[in-house]
């Protein structure tokens, strides 16, 4: 059982050294997010692209033998310019063989049509949402900004995204 339980640290460990700021979350943390065990947070301080209209693939390492399953994305902050309010902003959460294998876009934009929470693929479907990888991978976060904006001109805006992982 020890050496179960330390085979699977030295995983999580190996899985959440890439990212932007991952965090295990607590047993009551847990529970009101779907079951996760860890978080990650990205913010417009982690969006570089400097072209309007250009996406951005953020990238965190997936370890080989590892089970992924996104329970739900939190927007905290809608992300927003200095300029005007952004009129789109959409993020997907996918893998190397499926874009969004994990999350279908989802709106961060400050114009209203913001999305505050929604639930992985793996809340509504038997087979979208989560994945046993059996050689390694990378969970791929596409953010996309509308025609007009580069996402390095984005000045606010926090999400986070829980994951089960084993």
């Amino acid at each position: 059982m020890k050496k179960s339980i330390l085979i699977s640290l030295v995983l999580m460990a190996a899985l959440f050294t890439e990212a932007a700021e991952w965090r295990a979350l607590s047993v009551a943390e847990s529970a009101a997010a779907g079951g996760a065990n860890r978080v990650l947070t990205m913010d417009s301080t982690d969006l570089t692209e400097t072209t309007a209209n250009t996406a951005q693939t953020l990238t965190v390492a997936v370890p080989a033998k590892t089970a992924c399953i996104l329970t739900m994305a939190v927007l905290d902050t809608a992300f927003d310019t200095a300029a005007t309010n952004v009129t789109a902003c959409t993020v997907t959460v996918g893998d190397g063989t499926d874009a969004d294998l994990f999350l279908a876009a989802m709106v961060l934009a400050s114009d209203g049509t913001e999305v505050w929470k929604k639930y992985g693929q793996a809340a509504s479907s038997l087979s979208l949402g989560k994945k046993v990888y059996t050689s390694a991978d990378t969970l791929d976060f596409v953010f996309t900004p509308d025609s007009a904006q580069a996402l390095s001109a984005m000045i606010s805006g926090s999400a986070k995204f829980y994951f089960l992982i084993q």
